[in-house]
């Protein structure tokens, strides 16, 4: 019989309840149990794949037979989470960011080296087809030596006035490309430069866009753009772009659709194709192929894709960044 990874989900929001019907449908691994401090939803989810429903993370823990556990809360919660999960001997894949702070980040590390447990950080962009092909490019130094990196990720207005106050753009969507920034670039960063818009949301003191600028110990530099007051309308509420030009090269990924579109008398709308469509009857793209190297990298004692010293570095240039824009100048990192 197949060897089986047994899995709790902690937080399901909507990611956390991604993870739980991807972990249900995966064939290495077996949905145990759901936790949620909602008990609505927490029983919702345990009804709909058949596992127990928790409101406390450490009762899941403490009772379920588990061998990891998805972290989708807060990424204020990611700490409390990691340390208690670890002490218990489970693997954890946590969802990006790591941690709100690298000092976090390093608790979160040193708790997993002390219980001698394994982690993931979940940055889906490895995952991506289009990233992933992009970052090899560089790996194999075809670029040459990089010269500068352009990121732009950019979301509708809604999402700012949803979330803002709660969470920072540069976690809830920046992070992203802080990370595959750093896994690109075979250089330490050095200085953060951040500039920092508001005016459609405003009333809620919330940015608009920030605009940060990266330098590189090499003298390589990255300029990030991050936005979220774009129009309801926009195409799949989603605009990236990524640009690497090295000394021998450059590569491109540029998307403002997943190439199709569906066309009424009423709405024009542009379904997700790659990061969780379902088709089939079931949730395919490239969280499920994230979650699924995650089952098996963990059963087969295989290295991750992801890097979580990267990771962690992507947390250090966010937080120089937040302190560029409260102070207006330059940040050494």
């Amino acid at each position: 019989m197949q060897q089986m990874l047994r899995v709790g989900v902690i937080g399901l929001g909507l990611i956390g309840s991604l993870h739980a019907r991807i972990m249900a449908e995966c064939p290495s691994a077996e949905l145990v149990a759901v936790a949620d401090i909602n008990p609505q939803t927490a029983e919702k989810v345990a009804k709909c794949y058949g596992c127990a429903a928790y409101t406390d993370f450490r009762k899941m823990c403490d009772q379920e037979k588990l061998d990891a556990v998805c972290i989708c809360t807060p990424d204020q919660f990611h700490l409390e989470n990691a340390e208690y999960a670890a002490q218990k001997g489970l693997h954890l894949l946590i969802e990006k960011p790591i941690a709100p702070t690298e000092q976090q980040a390093r608790q979160i590390v040193q708790a997993v080296e002390n219980a001698g447990v394994r982690m993931m950080v979940a940055h889906v962009l490895h995952f991506d087809p289009r990233y992933a092909q992009l970052e090899e490019t560089v790996r194999q130094g075809r670029l040459g030596e990089i010269i500068h990196m352009f990121f732009r990720r950019t979301n509708p207005r809604s999402n700012g006035r949803r979330l803002g106050g709660k969470v920072s753009i540069f976690y809830f969507i920046g992070v992203h490309d802080f990370e595959m920034m750093c896994a690109c670039m075979d250089s330490r960063p050095v200085k953060a430069y951040s500039q920092r818009v508001s005016k459609v949301n405003a009333d809620i003191g919330c940015e608009d866009t920030v605009l940060s600028t990266i330098t590189f110990e090499n003298g390589a530099v990255a300029t990030i753009e991050l936005c979220w007051a774009l129009p309801e309308n926009t195409a799949l509420g989603i605009n990236t772009y990524a640009e690497i030009v090295g000394t021998e090269g450059a590569g491109y990924v540029n998307i403002m659709d997943q190439g199709v579109s569906v066309i009424t008398k009423d709405t024009v709308e542009y379904p997700d194709t790659l990061h969780w469509p379902e088709y089939n009857g079931k949730v395919q793209g490239d969280l499920k192929e994230e979650l699924h190297h995650f089952v098996e990298a963990t059963l087969e004692d295989k290295p991750y894709l992801t890097n979580t010293e990267t990771a962690i570095t992507a947390v250090r240039v966010i937080e120089a960044c937040f302190e560029s824009i409260k102070t207006g100048m330059p940040v050494e990192i």
